[in-house]
């Protein structure tokens, strides 16, 4: 990163630039800093806004202005004089760099954005152009030439366009006789349709090449040689053919790309693989070799070429791939090998399948003479497994023919030769072939993680108000002590009916609405069944729920509110105290502020972390105890009042 963003001190939040060790207290206002608008000199450039005692408006992503260290976010502050005026109060301390950012602090001078090998998706480009980084070396992507070999094929969208050759070029659409009456293509006997070149094609898009479509080769050794050598003139890295590779008096592609009908020249690595579907999947790196003065006139001479066997040739070496003609085998074999061999163009670290775990839906049989890649899909939905992992289930009948069978597949499961089957529910390893998901089964449910939360001051604090009162209360009122510990074992659930979040319309008639009498509007309104069940669940591990043993055992029962205002549960929570042990309120209002203030109305104790419009009331406690004197009598209520007011200050 040449430059580190932020490249100046940014707040974090619009409120208003101070000096820290100006707060709290009643400041002035001197002036404004927004984003792409930082504070200027005063009118006259006779005033110094940094002087003790004044605070600047800021913007979110503004530079606070030098001499400034904090900022008090907008609603953190009140207006002695009003709104508008030249004076803001901070009632609260603000330690330096509260709520700023500082120089660096998202990528810092000469920071490493991205490493050799990272893919440049979406997030990277924007990373790279938030440190101003225009230019950076790259993998250009592969061009990848396809062609489809047969006497029987047919181009079922023949009538529709030509394929030209040219990479990526666009298609030449007859509009018109594509939507004529007599545009059906009847393939004559013995013939079939061309389903693999365009699949392949679009293979090789989504694998991240650039591609050339070379048409339909007819079984002819010269005009196969004739085809590869064309992509190889034009420029291709890759070469894939499909049919021709296996052992029939038709299947020329292994003797041409040995060289036997001219042009190319080349080593072929394997042409026969113990695998199903692919058996016939070969690979080579051929060479362009030029055979006669003509061909060599026809050609760009360059200064890449040099002498190989007495003939000239190119000395960039293509990757040759002749997968097998069944459209299953061919899609099995481009996502196992051709794929793979893309994504290593392209730069990526490791480029094979994504290897993950499935359990199997059904029992599938196995190949007697060749392990198998067995299409399936992955569903995490249906399965109900600890180990979370998917259910894979198969296509169906698995001929390498049946391209039906490719449908919604979204992984190759890795079964072993037979004889035999594997049973249902076995974990068998699945490579991930496409984008999972697609086809639906991957919508898992929301998880409420347990939040584990750091001990504090404030923690303690709290703990240590807590235990005051039990023990003053225990100490002045044994015999309320003794009644409680006869109370029923039995908790109960205070919970309301569920009202959905108002209108902007309705929020303003409620404007003048008492806080304890508005209505709620919060999502969080209808978890009341939840808790109940979790109360349930907690006691049945605890094992003290009414399924068990009668003498220790408790109940949990429901309280129901006539609405979910705070005044009401207050209510409903005191009502249930008499018959229960223990009080439980659902979640009510935003951020359950409502539930909260229950808790407030319906107890003697305060409760800590409160919305803002409830802290007077527990501050005042809190002035109020501080002029109590040690000695003076105060009663148990306005004790732990006082106590309560104290943790919360704290």
């Amino acid at each position: 990163a040449r430059t580190p963003p932020p490249p100046f001190p940014a707040s974090i939040m619009d409120g208003y630039a101070v000096r820290s060790a100006d707060v709290p207290g009643t400041l002035r206002v001197v002036g404004a800093a927004r984003a792409g608008a930082p504070l200027g000199p005063s009118a006259d450039g006779s005033e110094t806004h940094t002087g003790a005692g004044r605070a600047v408006y800021i913007t979110t992503g503004a530079p606070v202005p030098p001499g400034f260290d904090a900022v008090v976010p907008v609603e953190r502050v009140s207006f002695p004089k009003g709104e508008g005026s030249d004076a803001v109060a901070v009632a609260d301390a603000f330690v330096p760099g509260a709520n700023v950012r500082s120089v660096g602090s998202d990528i810092q001078r000469g920071e490493v954005l991205l490493h050799a090998g990272d893919r440049v998706g979406p997030h990277e480009l924007g990373i790279a152009a938030l440190a101003g980084v225009s230019e950076a070396r790259t993998r250009r992507a592969p061009t990848v030439a396809v062609l489809s070999t047969g006497d029987e094929l047919a181009d079922p969208y023949a009538r529709m366009y030509k394929p030209n050759g040219q990479t990526d070029a666009p298609a030449t659409i007859d509009r018109s006789a594509a939507a004529s009456s007599s545009d059906r293509l009847d393939v004559s006997a013995g013939s079939i349709f061309d389903a693999n070149r365009h699949m392949l094609l679009a293979c090789a898009r989504e694998a991240g090449a650039r591609v050339m479509d070379l048409g339909i080769v007819r079984d002819d050794p010269d005009a196969l040689a004739g085809a590869v050598a064309k992509a190889m003139d034009a420029g291709a890295d890759v070469v894939v053919a499909s049919g021709g590779v296996s052992e029939g008096d038709k299947d020329h592609l292994k003797d041409v790309l040995l060289g036997s009908f001219g042009r190319i020249a080349g080593v072929v690595h394997f042409g026969r693989v113990m695998m199903k579907p692919g058996k016939p999947l070969t690979f080579a790196e051929i060479h362009r070799v030029s055979r006669t003065d003509s061909e060599d006139r026809s050609e760009d001479r360059d200064e890449s070429r040099t002498q190989l066997d007495g003939k000239k040739t190119n000395k960039k070496p293509v990757l040759a791939f002749g997968l097998p003609g069944n459209p299953v085998s061919a899609a099995v074999t481009f996502a196992l090998v051709v794929a793979p061999a893309v994504r290593r163009m392209l730069g990526w670290v490791d480029p094979r399948p994504r290897r993950l775990q499935a359990v199997l839906a059904q029992d599938i049989a196995l190949d007697k003479e060749r392990p198998e890649y067995h299409r399936a899909t992955l569903d995490w939905e249906a399965n109900d497994s600890s180990a979370n992992l998917p259910l894979a289930r198969s296509t169906g009948r698995q001929i390498s023919s049946r391209l039906t069978s490719m449908r919604g597949a979204e992984a190759l499961l890795e079964l072993p030769r037979g004889p035999g089957f594997v049973a249902k529910g076995t974990v068998v390893s699945a490579l991930v072939i496409r984008d999972i998901g697609t086809q639906g089964g991957l919508q898992m449910p929301r998880v409420r993680p347990k939040v584990v939360r750091p001990e504090n001051a404030h923690d303690r604090v709290l703990a240590a108000a807590d235990a005051g009162v039990a023990k003053k209360a225990l100490r002045d009122d044994e015999d309320d002590a003794k009644k409680f510990a006869l109370r029923p074992k039995a908790i109960a659930v205070v919970t309301h009916p569920f009202v959905p979040a108002k209108s902007l319309s309705d929020l303003a008639r409620e404007s003048d609405v008492p806080d304890s009498d508005r209505a709620v509007t919060d999502e969080g309104n209808d978890d009341a069944a939840a808790i109940l069940e979790a109360t349930r669940r907690f006691l049945q591990r605890a094992g003290v729920s009414t399924d068990g043993d009668e003498k220790n055992a408790w109940r949990v029962f429901e309280a129901r509110a006539e609405n979910g205002t705070s005044r009401r549960l207050a209510l409903a929570a005191r009502a249930a105290a008499e018959t229960a042990s223990i009080v439980l309120i659902a979640p009510s209002g935003p951020s359950a502020v409502s539930s909260q203030a229950a808790v407030v109305a319906g107890t003697d104790l305060g409760f800590p972390g409160l919305a803002p419009r409830m802290r007077a009331p527990l501050e005042k406690k809190y002035d109020q105890s501080a002029k109590y004197d040690d000695d003076e009598e105060r009663s148990e209520a306005e004790d732990a009042a006082a106590l309560a007011a104290i943790a919360f200050r704290e």
